[in-house]
């Protein structure tokens, strides 16, 4: 899946980026009030939860690719929306499981403030693998209307 390997390069590419260019637990604006990028490093998963249980965000993450790939090749045919999908997950699940592994954290650099909101702080990877569960969700609930 070519597209995976892309999306884990770009994500890769842009957490290097921000190591060199902004100090840690900093961020610039590129926004006021809305966008911020900066520099975290989460030791946990999504919200920083599972703080500190490195191993176990490891190994959830290759038996989340283990049981991927076995779907992959169990149902060998294949839409276009199901391979984007499926890209995207891989794609972010490789990006975070590549920082686990080589530095122990997950570098995240996504800073919004919605509605006055500081939403936590995210990366690309994550953002991939957000998308391929929304998409997931679009697909299944067309599905079911279908009656499929």
């Amino acid at each position: 899946m070519l597209f995976s390997v892309i999306i884990f390069i770009i994500d890769q590419l842009i957490k290097i980026f921000i190591g060199f260019n902004i100090s840690l637990n900093s961020s610039v604006t590129v926004i006021k009030d809305f966008l911020y990028i900066g520099n975290v490093h989460n030791y946990g998963a999504a919200f920083s939860i599972l703080y500190g249980n490195r191993i176990f965000l490891v190994l959830i993450s290759v038996f989340a690719l283990v049981l991927i790939y076995y779907f992959l090749l169990k149902n060998r045919v294949f839409k276009w929306k199901d391979i984007i999908t499926c890209s995207l997950l891989i794609g972010g699940i490789l990006g975070n499981l590549y920082d686990r592994i080589a530095y122990g954290y997950v570098v995240d650099y996504l800073d919004f403030y919605i509605f006055g909101y500081n939403f936590p702080v995210f990366n690309l990877a994550d953002a991939c693998i957000v998308c391929s569960v929304i998409l997931t969700i679009i697909d299944t609930v067309r599905g079911a209307k279908d009656g499929i």
